[in-house]
């Protein structure tokens, strides 16, 4: 596009522009509220670039800014910028870059290269080429726009006249313009704009022409020649009384459908033409960009509000983009965003032509006319919207009401000041020293006034040299003389006075809160060392004190602080300038933003919402109680807030989404990636065994509009902060469910959370049914075991009776019968020889009855309880007794009745007994033998006896080889034997687990 040639001397259009600039920012205050309802940001697209070319830009349906560099598609999130081309490398023409995108409302991303046509389907990720036989011939496939009507249909045009329409998932070529332009001479006839109008499409042509399609006659193509057209149709409105056309040079005109043609005269802006810009139609607003400024018009062309370009170079805006109430902007240097405040908040700046709009003093009288005063010069707006001002008030500091029509005013530097509305002038106020002040401080004048006040009789002003009088009878000057440990109320600067109802003063200064009570002043806060006090506010019973550095204070009547506000606490800054009480909240105005409080809630107001400005000044704040609105005065003019508004609610949160979801998987690190979650709103994600989640990305696309910030939590835990660009992952967690929480705060309010299930599916050896596999299996083992123990034991036990059975049937009755014969012989001896043989025969016979009597006992599993070990030891302890008549003592403790022995533990313990009897009665000296035994923890054996005299070793007295025998079979059952001899008594000890 060819640059306006200029219609207008540059010396004139600058003159115009100094005629009409005071003009536009006085009478914005007076227009209603939608004048001053937007504010323009730029974008920080990238973290370490400030400038880029942008040469397409667009919007899907989750709020995300889709925009095209050369050659290169991002997605913007509100915190970082995805690289699209990178995502879908694998799936796109690499020899055809894309020229031109555009988002539709299915969220697909169509992607115009100058030979191909695609789109990719943002909830699947995946790209779908338009047939090249549906497009135009491959050398007339440069693509110039694309733009979306108001029937979602998609219009392409390509630089050589041709158009693709594209509905839904139909494709109407239309190439009228094209057979137009070869037909005569040659000459191409480009399409440069579009809109939809009473049900067709209408085509703005390069050569001053309209084409007209219509699509319920089949697509019927008509050509309109326009009576005096004939330059570039550059864009195209749409409106109910008729097609509004831009053209290039020749101004606005307005087409109706019958042919004929007005001239429009645009109201609050005029289409430069001298100066590349672009008038956009969008559907609730429609807006008009050049390289300094842009407009938001409304839908009959009137301009609700004009920004200034925040650009470093002015660059030419190459294209807009218009979604509901916002305007994207995009040029060499970024993309900008035209957006609404929040409601409620608008600004007054100063009408003086001087470029230091810094502001102090502001007084709204009773009609709604307003005096202000800056740096630079004073204005006063009337309640008709005519407005004065008055350049040589300058650095005006404090402004008070003497009357309904005269302010008395304090200046830096040039004391006090007089303004009469009536007669639209500033005086110099006449005034004379009381005789005290003439005589002291005739050359310490109070030159830099900082606020005012007034009692029934005076007028009290604070200066940087202390607290002075004017008395309203007759104007005189005095000093206020007051002292307190050594400060002197004239070497303070007084920057705040209040007149409490006891008549005492509050005075804000540099040290302190100091009270005045008559001539006696009293230092309240803070109670040690020095704090600078800019005001203070009584709130019911509460005194609120605006400091220097520690946030806003609550104190008591002693000066005892009981509530503060800090940055902790959410106060935008600890340094406050000022503080007021309206419609029940406290409005604070600091170094860096505005807050209300209510109640313990801090609602912060910020550049992002609309703020103009971030420094507010001290004393500059004013409460219009009748009109409910609260001007907070700073850097740049007035901060205007209608506190009808509700400001404490939750219409101005953000949401956020998640963006990217990045997996890898086992040792190889097998990488995935999903785009999708925003356009079908997923709220799970199903990790695989092997697959960790690196990165799980979260996005706000409306974060330029509120001061936001995100947190999270795993599992209802402590919140975390997610800084600008952060991500949240999960490396190889434990199998189970993971709740992610995403909490989006703004301006210190209550966020908008959202929740994800993050589930990691357990590898197969990690699942229930595995574990219950396992154990079934182990059971089974276990069992099986156990079954085949019982059965071996039960077999063992059957053989064991057997045996038992055999030895005592078979071997038994042998051996009585050898003993019985024996004993009838010996009984009729035929020599003595032969009667010592024959009773050598019963006595063994006897005693091999005896001992296979006692294995068959200990093979026999009938006898495998404690209790028949018992009786059976009673049993040879009883026969011994007869034989030798022998002394003993058998003391048995320990459960009986149930518990069962081994046959291994039994046939040893009972022959270990055997052989401890024997080796006492052997070796003993005849006295009685103590027996114990202990079934416990463990079984417990202990003989006890006393032996014949002698001092060899043990074993002498006690047998040896008998002890090296009982040991061994001690070992054999996992026992220990062990026995001491001290003082004649032998004492053998049998332990066995």
């Amino acid at each position: 596009m060819n640059e306006r040639t200029a219609r207008f001397p540059r010396a004139i259009m600058l003159h115009i522009a100094k005629t009409l600039l005071p003009i536009l920012l006085s009478v914005s205050y007076l227009i209603p509220a939608a004048a001053q309802n937007y504010a323009i940001t730029k974008l920080k697209l990238f973290p370490d670039r400030e400038e880029v070319l942008i040469k397409d830009v667009t919007r899907d349906s989750r709020g995300f800014i889709w925009f095209l560099t050369n050659g290169e598609i991002y997605r913007y999130d509100g915190y970082r910028s995805l690289d699209i081309l990178k995502t879908i490398a694998g799936q796109l023409h690499t020899d055809d870059m894309p020229q031109r995108i555009l988002v539709d409302q299915r969220d697909r991303l169509w992607m115009a290269g100058n030979a191909n046509l695609s789109y990719l389907d943002l909830k699947t990720w995946t790209v779908q080429p338009v047939d090249s036989t549906l497009l135009p011939p491959i050398s007339d496939r440069a693509v110039y726009w694309m733009k979306r009507v108001a029937d979602s249909t998609l219009v392409i045009a390509y630089e050589n006249g041709h158009l693709l329409l594209v509905e839904g998932g139909r494709y109407i070529l239309i190439d009228d313009l094209y057979k137009l332009g070869v037909g005569v001479n040659n000459n191409k006839v480009f399409p440069r704009s579009v809109t939809m109008w009473r049900g067709k499409y209408w085509v703005g042509t390069s050569v001053g022409t309209l084409l007209s399609i219509d699509p319920d006659r089949g697509y019927a193509i008509k050509y309109h020649e326009i009576p005096g057209i004939s330059n570039v149709v550059m864009s195209l409105i749409a409106q109910p009384k008729g097609l509004v056309l831009d053209v290039y040079e020749q101004g606005v005109f307005r087409f109706k459908e019958a042919g004929a043609v007005e001239k429009v005269t645009t109201e609050g802006f005029a289409v430069s033409a001298d100066k590349f810009n672009v008038l956009q139609e969008g559907g609730q607003i429609h807006a008009y960009a050049d390289a300094e400024s842009v407009c938001v018009l409304d839908t009959n062309l009137h301009v609700l509000q004009r920004l200034d370009m925040p650009s470093l170079h002015q660059f030419q805006t190459a294209t807009v983009n218009i979604t509901d109430r916002e305007v994207l902007l995009g040029n060499e240097e970024g993309i900008f965003v035209v957006y609404p405040k929040t409601k409620g908040l608008s600004d007054l700046v100063p009408a003086n032509l001087s470029a230091n709009k810094s502001t102090r003093g502001i007084h709204v009288f009773p009609d709604g006319s307003i005096f202000c005063a800056t740096y630079g010069g004073a204005s006063y707006f009337e309640s008709d919207g005519t407005f004065h001002t008055f350049p040589e008030l300058k650095h005006a500091y404090a402004v008070l009401p003497m009357n309904d029509n005269e302010l008395l005013i304090g200046t830096e530097g040039g004391f006090l000041k007089h303004f009469n509305r009536r007669r639209r002038r500033v005086e110099n106020l006449q005034y004379t020293l009381a005789a005290g002040a003439r005589n002291l401080h005739a050359f310490n004048l109070p030159d830099y006034v900082l606020n005012l006040a007034e009692t029934d009789t005076d007028f009290l002003i604070g200066s940087t040299n202390g607290l002075w009088l004017l008395a309203k009878e007759n104007y005189q000057l005095s000093r206020v003389e007051a002292a307190t440990q050594g400060t002197q109320l004239s070497d303070l600067h007084v920057r705040h006075i209040h007149v409490i109802d006891s008549g005492n003063l509050l005075l804000s200064t540099n040290l302190g809160l100091f009270e005045l009570l008559g001539q006696t002043l009293v230092k309240r806060f803070p109670q040690s060392g020095n704090l600078g006090i800019y005001k203070s506010l009584v709130v019911g019973d509460t005194l609120w004190v605006a400091t220097q550095g520690n946030g806003l204070v609550a104190i008591d009547r002693d000066g005892r602080a009981r509530q503060t506000y800090t940055a902790n606490e959410g106060l935008s800054n600890n340094l406050v300038y000022s503080v007021e009480h309206a419609a029940g909240m406290l409005v604070v105005g600091t170094a860096d933003g505005l807050n209300l409080i209510k109640g313990e809630q801090v609602r912060r107001i910020g550049t992002a919402e609309g703020l103009r400005q971030s420094e507010f000044n001290a004393g500059a704040s004013f409460w219009d109680k009748p009109r409910n609105r609260m001007y907070v005065g700073g850097l740049m003019g007035y901060t205007v807030l209608d506190m009808t508004q509700p400001w404490f609610d939750n219409q101005r949160q953000l949401e956020s989404f998640v963006t990217e979801v990045h997996t890898s998987t086992g040792t190889a690190g097998e990488k995935r990636s999903d785009y999708t979650w925003p356009y079908h709103g997923l709220q799970a994600l199903i990790l695989q065994p092997e697959q960790s989640l690196t990165g799980f990305y979260v996005g706000t696309p409306g974060n330029y509009r509120v001061n936001s910030e995100i947190r999270y939590a795993f599992n209802a835990g402590d919140w975390e902060e997610l800084g600008m660009g952060q991500f949240i992952s999960l490396i190889e967690p434990s199998p189970g469910e993971y709740r992610i929480q995403i909490d989006t705060r703004s301006t210190g309010m209550e966020g908008t959370q959202k929740e994800f299930d993050i589930v990691k599916r357990p590898r197969y050896y990690q699942t229930w049914w595995f574990n219950i596999l396992v154990l079934a299996a182990v059971a089974g083992i276990i069992g099986a075991f156990f079954k085949y123990r019982e059965n071996l034991s039960r077999k063992e036990k059957k053989m064991r009776i057997k045996i038992a059975s055999d030895l005592h049937d078979e071997v038994g009755s042998s051996l009585t019968r050898i003993y019985f014969q024996a004993d009838m012989l010996s009984a009729n001896p035929k020599s003595s020889s032969d009667d010592r043989q024959l009773r050598q025969i019963a006595d063994t016979s006897k005693q091999a009855l005896l001992t296979m009597s006692d294995m068959v006992w200990s093979i026999d599993s009938r006898f495998d309880t404690v209790k028949d070990l018992v009786i059976r030891m009673k049993d040879y302890l009883f026969k011994l007794r007869e034989e030798l008549e022998i002394t003993y003592r058998f003391d048995v403790r320990g459960d009986q009745a149930l518990r069962t022995v081994t046959q291994l533990v039994r046939q040893n313990l009972f022959l270990i007994f055997k052989e401890a009897l024997t080796n006492a009665i052997k070796y003993g000296d005849g006295s009685e033998i103590t027996i114990d035994l202990n079934f416990g923890r463990t079984i417990q054996l202990t003989v006890r006896n006393r032996y014949a005299g002698g001092n060899g070793p043990i074993t002498d007295h006690q047998g040896g080889r008998g002890l090296e025998s009982m040991r061994l079979r001690a070992s054999r059952v996992g026992g220990e034997l062990t026995y001491t001899a001290v003082g004649g008594v032998f004492s053998l000890h049998l332990v066995i687990p």
